[in-house]
C-alpha cells in the first residue's frame, strides 16, 4: 500500500490518471449521471453506485475537481475492461481521497484478480493518497463502511490512477526463465558441435 503519489506512479511501468476535468470529456459544472454514462466519459474505470443508485457526481470547484457517490454513499470501482490490464484487472490503483467526515469511516474492500479479498482502513477526516500495486491483479474497489453500502458520511476522490503494474518477478519466475536460457545455449553448442 502507498501513501503517497510519487513513490505509487514509480512502481507502475505505464499509467493513466482521471482527473475528472472537461479536458477528459466531462461537461463543465456539476453533473449527476448514470454508472453507464460516467463509465462512458473516460471508458477506463467501470462506476457503480451501490447506497443510491445511478448518482454519480462529478463536480467542479473551480479549482478542484472530483468524484463521489451522491457525495455521501457507497461506490465500487471496477477495473476490469481498462487498457492497462485485462478481465482479472489492472496492477495498480490510486487515488486522492478528499475526505469522509462524520461517524461513519469508510474503508477500501479490495477483490483481486483471483478472487481473494482485502480490507484497507481509509484515513478519516483528512485529505490523504492511498494506492495499491499487486502481482494478482486488482478487479474492482468498493468504498464504504468496512467494504459496505451506505448513503451517510461525506466521501469523495479525485485524481484515479491506474496503470500496469511494474513489479519484479518472483524467484521461481526468474529460476525458471535463466534455465530456458541455459537449455537454450547448450542445445546452440551442441548443434554447433554436430556440424563441425
Amino acid at each position: 500500500m502507498f501513501g503517497d503519489r510519487a513513490t505509487f506512479l514509480s512502481a507502475l511501468s505505464s499509467s493513466f490518471t482521471d482527473t475528472y476535468e472537461s479536458s477528459q470529456g466531462y461537461q463543465n459544472g456539476f453533473s449527476i449521471l448514470s454508472n453507464a454514462a460516467m463509465t462512458a466519459v473516460v471508458g477506463q474505470t467501470r462506476y457503480e453506485t451501490t447506497g443510491f443508485q445511478n448518482l454519480n457526481i462529478r463536480f467542479d470547484g473551480g479549482a478542484s475537481f472530483g468524484y463521489c457517490a451522491g457525495c455521501n454513499g457507497s461506490f465500487t470501482l471496477h477495473f476490469d475492461a481498462t487498457s492497462f490490464g485485462d478481465a482479472n484487472g489492472v496492477g495498480g490503483v490510486g487515488l486522492d481521497i478528499s475526505g469522509n467526515s462524520g461517524d461513519l469511516p469508510y474503508s477500501a474492500l479490495v477483490t483481486f484478480g483471483n478472487s481473494d479479498t482485502q480490507l484497507f482502513a481509509l484515513q478519516s477526516n483528512t485529505a490523504s493518497f492511498f494506492g495499491l500495486t499487486s502481482d494478482r491483479q486488482i478487479r474492482s474497489i468498493a468504498f464504504g463502511p468496512n467494504g459496505g453500502t451506505t448513503t451517510g458520511g461525506a466521501f469523495s476522490i479525485d485524481n484515479l490512477t491506474i496503470g500496469a503494474s511494474g513489479v519484479v518477478p518472483e524467484p521461481a519466475s526468474w529460476a525458471m526463465l535463466i534455465a530456458g536460457f541455459g537449455l537454450v545455449g547448450a542445445a546452440a553448442r551442441r548443434r554447433r558441435a554436430v556440424t563441425a
